[in-house]
């Protein structure tokens, strides 16, 4: 092997502190360690910024993914589908039964929707803080 390809401990340690840096893991010393190599190497300079970048957004996709895993377990509670079980079971049987007993499918439908509705409000006001998508402008 020639000298060339081997990397030297320089070059080990700027590349672990690069990766620490895209991670968001860099401690302060880490940082300003780094912020010395890039003084004596001013070509390290465009790869620190692109680290910082790729580490920004690698955070903010992971939290994106991590609210939307909070949501849908919310979304998929036992408590929550139960009521909507429930409410749609009530609501197909008020269906059915207001033709032939329509003092009894009537208020049977009318139940069901209402179990249904406050299904979605409770699940949704439950969300609304977590949801990642609420702010998004269309």
């Amino acid at each position: 092997m020639s000298d060339a390809t081997v990397p030297d401990a320089e070059d080990r340690r700027i590349e672990q502190l690069l990766a620490a840096q895209t991670r968001g893991r860099a401690t302060e010393a880490e940082t300003e360690e780094l912020a010395l190599y890039v003084e004596h190497r001013p070509d390290l300079r465009q790869r620190v910024e692109q680290a910082v970048r790729d580490g920004e957004l690698g955070r903010g996709w992971l939290d994106r993914v991590e609210r939307d895993r909070e949501v849908e377990q919310t979304e998929q509670a036992p408590r929550a589908r139960v009521e909507r079980g429930l409410g749609l079971g009530m609501a197909v049987v008020g269906m059915v039964a207001w033709v032939p007993l329509p003092l009894l499918g009537g208020p049977l439908l009318l139940l069901g929707t209402l179990v249904l509705l406050y299904s979605l409000v409770r699940v949704r006001l439950a969300t609304h803080a977590k949801d990642p998508y609420k702010d998004v402008i269309r």
